[in-house]
């Protein structure tokens, strides 16, 4: 099959409600939000903070764990010359000693006080992509309840579930106490590899459609 004719057999499986996904996505990614919609997996890829969210998750989190850290955290993530992922590991360091459980009960009343971004409750009710595919660089841990709590009761509202992929920050633990490090961050191109492998096994599993 010519690459023509694969282009024009692929657009065939985006209907009217993947078209009017592109759209909703496409101006939402133009207007500076981060999102990247995949039409043909019906994929979508999002930002955790301010994206989805109506508060930053993760200062949230560290203002009720200390606020003292909470400040700090804040200086460290306003010095934009840094990179985003140095600021990240450096603002790992402040948490040291602190342990799982102090982060949890952080975790559990941030998601309390933080909700989805009211312009995009309903695309997720309305819109709902096949899979949702969430990048953050907020740990894990408060990443899942947030989800959890706020984003499985929108995005699975039709009563359909699906399940909610989400790629965050692993801070490192010894014995539940935090150590200060980190052991994986999902930074810029980590996403973008995580992006390219999916289109790679989903090309690989509809092999057949070009040979």
């Amino acid at each position: 099959m010519e690459e023509k004719e694969y282009r024009s057999l692929l657009w065939k499986l985006i209907d009217d409600k993947r078209r009017e996904k592109i759209k909703k996505f496409y101006d939402l990614l133009a207007s500076g939000k981060e999102f990247y919609y995949d039409p043909i997996q019906d994929k979508l890829y999002a930002d955790l903070n301010l994206t989805l969210t109506d508060k930053h998750l993760a200062m949230t989190m560290l203002e009720y764990l200390n606020r003292e850290i909470a400040e700090k955290a804040k200086k460290i993530m306003s010095h934009t010359e840094s990179s985003k992922r140095s600021r990240v590991i450096s603002v790992a360091k402040l948490v040291k000693g602190i342990t799982i459980n102090e982060l949890q009960e952080a975790s559990e009343k941030a998601a309390e006080d933080v909700n989805i971004a009211e312009y995009i409750v309903e695309d997720l009710k309305n819109l709902k992509p096949t899979r949702l595919v969430i990048f953050t660089d907020t740990p894990r841990e408060t990443a899942d309840i947030f989800k959890e709590k706020k984003i499985n009761p929108v995005y699975n509202s039709s009563g359909e579930f699906t399940y909610i992929t989400v790629h965050a920050t692993e801070l490192e633990q010894k014995d539940g106490i935090l150590t200060g490090n980190i052991t994986y961050i999902p930074d810029e191109l980590e996403r973008h590899n995580i992006r390219t492998l999916d289109q790679l096994a989903f090309l690989k599993k509809h092999l057949e459609l070009i040979s």
